[in-house]
C-alpha cells in the first residue's frame, strides 16, 4: 500500500451486515475503493454523488450499485489518507449523515485519544438530527433519564443553575424523541446558549448510547480534550492509544478474511498494541500470562501460536480445559491462519492425556476405554459405603454429614487428591504437614484422611480391574508414562484457562518434549501459560516451582478489559475484589487485580425476582423472543443456567416461544440462529452481547455444601458468568423456602437495578 486507509469499528460493522444480508457486490465494490484509495491515493473507480458533501468536513460521497452510497473522509489531503466511515443505502445514509452534521474529531489532551463527537457551537449553529427514533432499546430504557451516567463532579463541572438541572435530570428518551426542539429552547431559557448547546449534545449522544464521545464532550468544556484539525487527525488516527478504535490495512492479517461472510465477532482477533507485544516476543523459558476477564488472553494465543508456527515450522499445541472454548479457539484459529494451519493443533487437557497414553502405552498394559458417568456413580457409591465401614469413619466430621453432603464432600476431595498425586503418592496424603489441605470448610485430621485414602484405593483398584480410565486417571497414567519415554510432538505448547488446571495435569506438560527432545518447559518459546486466578472455578490448584517451572522475568499482566461495558464490570469486579484468589498458580495468593474499566457504557445489569421456577424460564424466554424480534442474532444469546433442571425449564419455554436454542458445547458459531443454552463451566472463554444468568438463589449459587472458605470459588463462577456479556446482562432468581437470594446478588445490588416479574409483566423495583 502506497496511501494510508482507516476504517473504524463501526464500518466494519456496517460491512458485515451487508455481507449478510447477500448484498456482496455492494461489499465487493467497498473492497475495490479501500484498495484503490490504498494503492493511488484517491478512488476513481467509483462516481462521486452529484452534489457533494458538506454536511462533514473533506467529506467524500460515492455511489455505489443499486442505490447504495459510501462515505469516506480526506483526513490528510497532503498525504491522501482516507478514513472510510459508512456505507449503506441511499436512505440510510442520509440518515447518518444527518445525525452526523456536527460531529467533529475530538483529541484528548490527556491519553490522546480520539472520537467523533457532537460540537455545538457559534460558528457551526446547532443541528437536531431528524430522525430521533431508537427502535433497539427497551421502553423500560426509554423511560429512563438521558443523563443518569452523569456523576456528581461532571454535574458540578456543568455549572448550571438548580432549575437546569432539575430540568436536565428529568429530560428522558422519549422526551428527546418526541420533542427536541422545544427541550432545546427551554434550556436556552433557562441556561444560555452555550450551556443550552452542551447539554444538548450530551443528550444526543446519550440518546444514541456514545457514552465514549459524552465522555469527550465533556472534555471539551473542561479544556482536557480539543478539537482536531488537519493532518491532527490522521496522525491521531494512526496512533497507538487509539489503536482500539481504528485499523488499517497493513494491520490486517488477510485481507479476504476481513470480508468473510461469517466472523465470530468482529474484533475478536485484533490485537492491540499492547497484546501484540505480548503474542510476538521471543522468551527464553516458560512464560505466563495474566489477565483480567475480558482483556483478550485467548486472542493473543491465538496469534502467538500462529507466530510460533511461522518462526519454527514445527507443529505447536494449543490447550485448553473445555470441549466448547477448544472448539471456539479451533474455529478462531481456522479464521486467522494461512498456510501454517496444520502446524497447529489444539486440544483439551483430557484430549492431549488420551493421546499421550496412546502413545506411549504398551500393549499389555492398554485400559478398555474411559470409564462411563453411570459407572463413575456406582464405584463413587461404593467407595463411599467403603468408607463409612472404615473403623474410625465415626470419629470424622464426616459421620454428621448428610448423605448428599457426604456425596459432594468424598468427590471433591477424591479429585482434589488424586489431581495432585499419581496412585504412587497416594500415601503422602497422611502426612497433613507436607500435604496441607486448603480451602476445605470441614478440615480432615489424621483419623479422616485415613477414611479417605483408603475409600480412593478401592475405588483406584476397581478401575484397574475394569481396565477403564477416569479423567483423573488418564492424566496420572499420562505422567507415568511420561516419566518412562519421551512424548516429542510439539516444539512449543500454549495453554489456556491454565488457572483449573490440576498439580498433574501441569506435571504432564511440564515433561512434554519438542521433537529435538528438549523439554518443552526449558525451551525457548516453549510453554507459555495464560489465566487468571479470579476466574477460577474448580478445586484444584498446583505449583509451578514444584515442578521446576520457572517464569521470573517471564510474566505479564493484561489489565485493561475490552469485552464489557464500564456498568457490567464494575458488578463483576465489585462481587470478587473482597476475595482473594490464587494468581495464577497457588504460591501466590492476593486479591484480583483491579481492571482497567472500558470507555463502553451502557445500562445498569438487571436483577429480577420470579414467583416460581417456571415463571422464570417464561421470563427469560419472553426476553430472548424480544431481542430477537428487535434484530439481535440469537448466537449472540446466552442464558447461562446453573442446574440442569433449570437447563430443562428454560429449553421447554424456548421451544413454546418458537425460538430455536442449542446448548453451547454443541454450537459455538455466534453468528448462527440459534441461541446457545449453557453451564457456567461451558461459558467459559466465550462472550456474547446478551447474557442471562438463571437460577442465583443459595443452594444453587453457591452451592448447597459450600462453606465460607469456597465462597471466592462460587464468587469466581459468578463472575465468570457475568463478564461473559458485552453489552446487556440479566440475571435472575426465584426464592422459596430454604432457597433465598443469592448472598451474592445482595453484595452487587449497588450496582444493579432490580424488577419483579409477575402475571407475565415486569415492574422495576425501587
Amino acid at each position: 500500500m502506497n496511501f494510508q486507509v482507516i476504517y473504524t469499528k463501526s464500518f466494519n460493522g456496517y460491512l458485515r451486515a451487508l455481507q449478510q444480508q447477500g448484498q456482496k457486490k455492494i461489499v465487493q465494490a467497498v473492497r475495490a475503493a479501500i484498495s484503490e484509495a490504498g494503492m493511488d491515493g484517491e478512488i476513481k473507480g467509483l462516481p462521486r454523488t452529484k452534489h457533494g458533501e458538506t454536511r462533514i468536513a473533506h467529506a467524500e460521497k460515492y455511489d455505489l450499485p443499486d442505490a447504495y452510497r459510501l462515505v469516506v473522509q480526506l483526513v490528510d489531503g497532503v498525504k491522501k489518507i482516507r478514513a472510510f466511515l459508512f456505507v449503506g443505502t441511499h436512505d440510510d445514509t442520509e440518515r447518518w449523515l444527518d445525525s452526523h452534521k456536527s460531529y467533529r474529531w475530538i483529541r484528548s489532551q490527556s491519553d490522546g485519544t480520539l472520537e467523533f463527537v457532537q460540537v455545538s457551537n457559534a460558528a457551526g449553529g446547532r443541528h437536531v438530527p431528524a430522525d430521533r427514533v431508537d427502535l433497539e432499546s427497551r421502553e423500560e430504557v426509554l423511560a429512563l433519564p438521558l443523563l443518569r451516567v452523569l456523576d456528581g463532579p461532571q454535574w458540578t463541572a456543568l455549572n448550571v443553575s438548580p432549575e437546569t438541572r432539575s430540568l436536565v435530570e428529568r429530560i428522558t428518551g422519549h422526551d428527546y424523541e418526541r420533542d427536541a426542539e422545544g427541550i432545546l429552547v427551554k434550556l436556552d431559557e433557562l441556561a444560555g446558549w452555550e450551556s443550552a448547546s452542551l447539554i444538548f449534545d450530551l443528550f444526543v449522544h446519550a440518546h444514541a448510547r456514545e457514552w465514549g464521545e459524552l465522555e469527550r464532550r465533556l472534555d471539551i468544556h473542561s479544556g482536557t480534550a480539543l478539537v482536531a484539525t488537519g493532518g491532527e487527525i490522521a496522525t491521531a488516527m494512526l496512533s497507538r492509544e487509539n489503536s482500539e478504535t481504528f485499523i488499517t490495512l497493513e494491520d490486517i492479517v488477510d485481507l479476504d478474511l476481513f470480508f468473510k461472510e461469517h466472523s465470530l465477532a468482529d474484533w475478536m482477533l485484533f490485537l492491540h498494541p499492547e497484546q501484540k507485544k505480548v503474542a510476538e516476543r521471543d522468551y527464553r523459558g516458560p512464560a505466563r500470562l495474566r489477565g483480567v476477564s475480558g482483556s483478550g488472553k485467548t486472542s493473543v494465543l491465538v496469534h502467538r501460536a500462529r507466530y510460533l508456527a511461522k518462526l519454527y515450522r514445527q507443529p505447536v499445541l494449543l490447550v485448553t480445559l473445555t470441549d466448547s472454548l477448544r472448539k471456539l479457539i479451533e474455529l478462531l484459529v481456522e479464521e486467522l491462519c494461512g498456510v501454517e494451519r496444520p502446524l497447529i493443533s489444539v486440544m483439551t487437557v483430557s484430549g492431549l492425556t488420551r493421546l499421550v497414553v496412546q502413545e506411549l502405552q504398551s500393549k499389555a498394559g492398554v485400559f478398555a476405554g474411559v470409564l462411563p458417568n453411570d459407572e463413575q456413580g456406582r464405584m463413587l457409591d461404593s467407595a463411599i459405603g467403603r468408607a463409612r465401614m472404615h473403623p474410625d469413619f465415626s470419629k470424622t466430621p464426616m459421620a454428621a454429614m448428610s448423605t448428599d453432603a457426604l456425596l459432594s464432600f468424598v468427590r471433591d476431595e477424591f479429585a482434589f487428591v488424586r489431581g495432585k498425586l499419581t496412585r504412587k503418592e497416594f500415601e503422602v496424603y497422611l502426612d497433613t504437614k507436607s500435604f496441607p489441605r486448603r480451602g476445605r470448610g470441614t478440615p480432615l485430621a489424621d483419623s479422616g484422611r485415613r477414611v479417605i485414602l483408603d475409600a480412593i484405593r478401592q475405588y483406584d483398584d476397581e478401575l484397574t480391574t475394569c481396565r477403564l480410565f477416569d479423567p483423573e486417571r488418564l492424566v496420572g497414567e499420562a505422567l507415568e508414562l511420561l516419566t518412562r519415554g519421551a512424548f516429542q510432538r510439539f516444539r512449543s505448547v500454549l495453554c489456556d484457562e491454565v488457572q483449573d488446571l490440576s498439580q498433574v495435569e501441569m506435571a504432564v506438560l511440564s515433561k512434554l518434549k519438542t521433537p529435538s527432545g528438549e523439554t518443552v518447559a526449558l525451551a525457548e518459546n516453549g510453554l507459555f501459560l495464560a489465566g487468571d486466578g479470579a476466574q477460577s472455578i474448580y478445586r484444584r490448584g498446583f505449583s509451578l516451582k514444584s515442578l521446576g517451572i520457572e517464569v521470573g522475568g517471564r510474566s505479564f499482566l493484561l489489565r485493561k478489559n475490552y469485552r464489557n461495558t464500564s456498568e457490567i464490570l464494575r458488578a463483576a469486579f465489585g462481587l470478587i475484589s473482597a476475595y482473594e484468589f490464587a494468581d495464577v498458580d497457588e504460591e501466590n495468593i492476593a486479591r484480583p487485580s483491579a481492571p482497567h474499566f472500558a470507555k463502553r457504557h451502557g445500562e445498569r445489569p438487571l436483577i429480577v425476582r420470579c414467583d416460581s421456577q417456571r415463571e422464570e424460564a417464561l421470563y427469560v424466554a419472553d426476553r430472548v423472543r424480544s431481542l430477537v424480534t428487535m434484530g439481535q442474532t440469537p448466537g449472540q444469546i446466552c442464558i447461562v443456567a446453573p442446574s440442569s433442571r433449570l437447563r430443562e425449564d428454560v429449553g421447554k419455554a424456548l421451544t413454546q416461544s418458537n425460538i430455536p436454542y442449542t446448548e453451547l458445547r454443541n454450537d459455538v458459531d455466534y453468528e448462527s440462529g440459534r441461541v446457545k443454552v449453557s453451564t457456567i463451566e461451558s461459558a467459559k472463554g466465550h462472550e456474547f452481547s446478551s447474557v442471562f444468568i438463571m437460577g442465583l438463589v443459595e443452594g444453587v449459587l453457591p452451592g448447597p455444601h459450600a462453606h465460607d472458605e469456597e465462597m471466592s470459588r462460587e464468587a469466581a463462577r459468578l463472575y465468570v458468568a457475568m463478564t461473559r456479556a458485552r453489552d446487556d446482562l440479566t440475571m435472575s432468581y426465584s426464592p422459596s423456602s430454604g432457597y433465598p437470594a443469592s448472598r451474592f446478588l445482595v453484595s452487587i445490588q449497588p450496582e444493579c437495578d432490580e424488577a419483579h416479574y409477575k402475571f407475565g409483566q415486569v415492574r422495576r423495583l425501587g
